[in-house]
C-alpha cells in the first residue's frame, strides 16, 4: 500500500500512513528496549573491563585490532575509526592502550544507544496514536517534541564523546603533540529545534481542532 496515494482528495491522499503506522509502532518499541539493554550491558562490560588482567594482545577481541607481522616484526594494527589505521611496535602498546581503545567504542555506542532510547520511545507512541486512528491527538505533539529535545540535547553530547576518545586514542597510539578541539556539532542542535517547531505547530493543530470539534457539539446540542 503507498504511503502517500495519487489524487488530490485531501480526504484519502494520505490515509496510507495509518495502516504503515500500525504495523511500524511496535517495531520501534522494541527497538527501544533493544537500545536500553544494549547500552545496559555495555556499561556492565566496561566496568568487567577493569579487572580484566591480560596480555595486551589477549585482549584483542574485535576485528578492529590485531597483530601483523610486516618485514619480518611483529606489530599491532589498532584501526582509531575516522578511516584512522595506526600501526605500532608490538613492545610499544601495552594492556592501557588497547584498553583505551576499547573503552572508546563502548563509551560512544552507549550514549548513541542511550539517546536512541526516548527516540524509539516516543516515536512509537506517535506512530501507535496514528496507526489507532488518532493522529490529532495532543500527546502526539508531545511525543514530537521529546524526540527533538533528545535529538537536539544528546546528538551533540555523543559526538562530542566520540570526538575526545578520538582524541584519547591518537593520543595513546601516535607519538606527536596533540591538543583536544572542543567543539559543538550544530547539525543535531538544529535539527531538534526544527522537530520542537513542528511539534508545537502540530499541538496547536490539534488545539484548534479540539476547539472546533468542542464547538460543533455545541452547536448540535441545542
Amino acid at each position: 500500500m503507498a504511503i502517500i496515494k495519487k489524487g488530490n482528495e485531501i480526504e484519502t491522499r494520505y490515509t496510507g500512513i495509518a495502516p504503515v503506522c500500525k504495523a511500524l509502532w511496535r517495531v520501534f518499541k522494541v527497538l527501544a528496549y533493544v537500545a536500553a539493554g544494549a547500552a545496559a550491558l555495555l556499561a556492565v562490560m566496561a566496568v568487567v573491563l577493569v579487572f580484566v588482567d591480560v596480555t595486551a594482545e589477549e585482549l584483542l577481541f574485535t576485528p578492529y585490532m590485531k597483530v601483523i607481522t610486516r618485514n619480518g616484526e611483529k606489530m599491532f594494527d589498532v584501526a582509531l575509526g575516522n578511516g584512522i589505521e595506526v600501526l605500532r611496535a608490538y613492545d610499544a602498546v601495552d594492556v592501557s592502550n588497547i584498553k583505551g581503545a576499547l573503552y572508546a567504542g563502548i563509551f560512544t555506542l552507549m550514549t548513541a544507544l542511550a539517546v536512541c532510547v526516548p527516540v524509539f520511545t516516543n516515536l512509537g507512541k506517535l506512530l501507535k496514536n496514528v496507526g489507532q486512528g488518532n493522529p490529532l491527538s495532543a500527546d502526539n505533539a508531545r511525543y514530537v517534541n521529546f524526540i527533538g529535545l533528545s535529538i537536539m540535547v544528546g546528538n551533540p553530547i555523543v559526538l562530542l564523546i566520540k570526538r575526545y576518545f578520538n582524541y584519547a586514542l591518537m593520543k595513546n597510539f601516535v607519538d606527536t603533540e596533540m591538543v583536544f578541539d572542543f567543539g559543538i556539532d550544530l547539525f543535531g542542535v538544529m535539527l531538534g529545534l526544527l522537530l520542537i517547531l513542528f511539534g508545537t505547530v502540530y499541538g496547536y493543530a490539534c488545539s484548534l481542532h479540539k476547539q472546533e470539534t468542542a464547538l460543533v457539539l455545541r452547536e448540535n446540542s441545542k
